[in-house]
């Protein structure tokens, strides 16, 4: 059976009642002291810390960026515009920092085992820089509280300012820093603590943290993070993770099912039946139970996978009848298209059937709440629901889902994983002239995805100058990472919103089954009955996606500048706080 430390978590009152069972005490509270005093205890509270902040496998957020298309075109307000200073409010991570803070505030003074108070200390510091980073990364600086504020009934002595982002900055990475230090260098697959942060995991995050900060959209933060500063700590990071058997795991598509392997850096672990999520929604109709919209996969992702030779997809050129021909193997792992010849999840092996995305007649190419509209084939019973676009997310899908347990999925997440640590590493290395490094690390990527080498080994790649290399890097994790939740933070560091309004809508296909031709078989070969079909672009937006710039750096909810007057609002809200500073 799996072990888990962050959703299989006793709490403080639990740990001491399954420990002491026996012993007459009132086990119904816990003293502030004991936390200090136990080393269990202790435990179990930065085990509430995980529970709290622990990413688990990602739904829907695809369907707000170009990966995917949105439910019955409820496209978001950011993406029309019409998002307002109060559509993001992220401050309740001071909660989570809050809780830190005590910890910290109190760990030297703990008695218990010094290698212990060490351990969890460098867990603490991980997860406030994790918090910061979360909030900083959308505004800007915010105000740094390092410290437990004392209860008070003067609510203003709680008011404090917002620091700098380049302070904000060189706080994150001083608590990564501290937690690199104090954590343990690395937790094997065997060890009990595996999943706790450990040196590699903060290496790594650090890596992810400066090549944020280091992006256009940051721009150094006012000389916080540099693309020197992001290539050392990613080849550092890099360097420590081979050193202890991390690397890039094969096939692709094993990845997530494969548990506990080489390429999983950073994992939440998950298992049946104590600890579980629904998935449903990411599924077929067929397949789901209580949901339904998630993470349809656009046409513009799908275009992006490369070809098995390494070339572009060229839909000017190549036919849409015929995407699903000689490409890389991310994409078969990644996108389950019309018929697509695998039963990914275990109601399709138990209904006997591929999931066939077809229309039988097709009466609008542009409905009101689904494009298109018509009469769908009866092989697969989706009635009015299909997916927007034709396509589904196969992406760490759990394969033994049944549309009775869509609540039950157990597939691990690893947050990180070792090919964002590489590729990090190849990005801060273009960035900073070393183009052969940032090109070999893309040759490992693509051979591991399946592409074939072709002349001179190059994977299909021709690019050379900096900007080049910039250019297939930001196109090579829109595939690698699809359905990561990586994307909305790429396309934020590198200032990518003109990309979005560039393409009007995001777009699908219609499938149509030609005139005269009869339904396929259920688990007919999509190689041999493709040319029953005919394709058509579609688009699947309310309407254009105009997201202005101004949305680059989200703006303070009204609500918290209410509580706190002393908060300025960012500039391009109609502040005069600079969020570059």
């Amino acid at each position: 059976m799996k072990r888990k430390i962050t959703l299989i978590l006793c709490t403080a009152m639990n740990l001491v009642a399954c420990t002491k069972v026996l012993d007459k005490q009132n086990l119904t509270a816990i003293s502030p002291l004991a936390v200090w005093s136990d080393a269990n205890v202790a435990t179990a509270y930065v085990n509430n810390i995980y529970n709290q902040l622990m990413p688990g496998n990602p739904s829907w957020d695809g369907n707000n960026t170009d990966e995917a298309a949105p439910w019955t075109k409820q496209t978001n307000d950011w993406l029309l515009g019409t998002a307002t200073y109060d559509s993001w409010d992220n401050f309740g991570r001071y909660n989570n920092i809050r809780t830190i803070n005590i910890f910290l505030d109190n760990i030297n003074n703990a008695t218990f085992d010094a290698s212990m108070k060490q351990n969890l200390k460098g867990e603490a510091f991980f997860w406030r820089a994790w918090c910061y980073y979360d909030i900083v990364k959308g505004y800007g600086g915010v105000p740094l509280i390092l410290h437990a504020q004392a209860a008070t009934s003067d609510l203003t002595s709680l008011q404090l300012p917002r620091n700098k982002t380049s302070e904000c900055v060189k706080q994150i990475i001083a608590d990564l820093d501290s937690a690199i230090a104090n954590c343990n260098d690395y937790w094997s697959t065997s060890d009990l603590n595996f999943g706790r942060v450990d040196k590699g995991i903060g290496m790594a995050f650090k890596g992810r943290v400066l090549n944020f900060f280091s992006s256009p959209l940051f721009n150094g933060a006012n000389g916080a993070a540099t693309w020197q500063m992001a290539y050392d700590a990613n080849l550092a990071a890099k360097n420590f993770l081979n050193a202890h058997g991390k690397g890039l795991y094969a096939p692709f598509s094993k990845i997530w099912n494969d548990e506990l392997n080489k390429e999983q850096v950073f994992v939440r672990r998950f298992n049946y039946p104590q600890s579980t999520y629904f998935q449903g929604a990411e599924v077929p109709l067929d397949y789901s139970k209580d949901d339904v919209g998630s993470d349809h996969p656009s046409l513009e992702l799908v275009n992006a996978f490369p070809m098995k030779d390494g070339s572009a997809w060229n839909p000017a050129t190549m036919s849409y009848d015929t995407l699903f021909m000689h490409r890389d193997d991310r994409f078969y792992a990644s996108i389950y298209f019309n018929g697509a010849p695998v039963q990914y999840v275990k109601g399709m092996s138990d209904a006997n059937t591929y999931e066939w995305t077809y229309w039988n007649v097709i009466t609008s190419y542009n409905g009101g709440l689904w494009s298109p509209v018509g009469v769908h084939n009866t092989i697969t019973n989706e009635g009015t629901l299909p997916s927007t676009t034709s396509f589904y997310r196969m992406k760490a899908i759990d394969p033994n889902m049944t549309r009775n347990t869509v609540y039950q999925a157990a597939v691990d997440w690893p947050e990180i994983r070792y090919t964002e640590v590489l590729m990090n590493y190849g990005e801060a290395a273009n960035e900073t002239g070393r183009s052969s490094e940032a090109l070999d690390v893309l040759y490992q990527v693509r051979q591991r995805a399946g592409i074939l080498p072709g002349a001179g080994g190059k994977y299909g790649i021709t690019a050379n100058a900096k900007q080049d290399i910039r250019v297939a890097y930001q196109k090579e994790r829109f595939v690698e990472f699809c359905f990561e939740n990586k994307r909305w933070d790429d396309l934020r560091r590198w200032k990518m919103f003109d990309y979005l309004r560039g393409l009007t809508q995001r777009h699908g296909l219609a499938i149509l089954l030609k005139p005269g031709q009869a339904d396929v078989k259920p688990l007919d070969d999509i190689y041999s009955v493709w040319n029953k079909f005919t394709s058509t672009v579609v688009t699947v937006d309310r309407s254009s996606l105009v997201i202005p710039d101004q949305y680059y750096f989200y703006g303070i909810p009204k609500e918290r500048l209410d509580r706190n007057p002393l908060l300025k609002q960012n500039i391009n809200w109609g502040g005069d706080f600079d969020p570059l500073q």
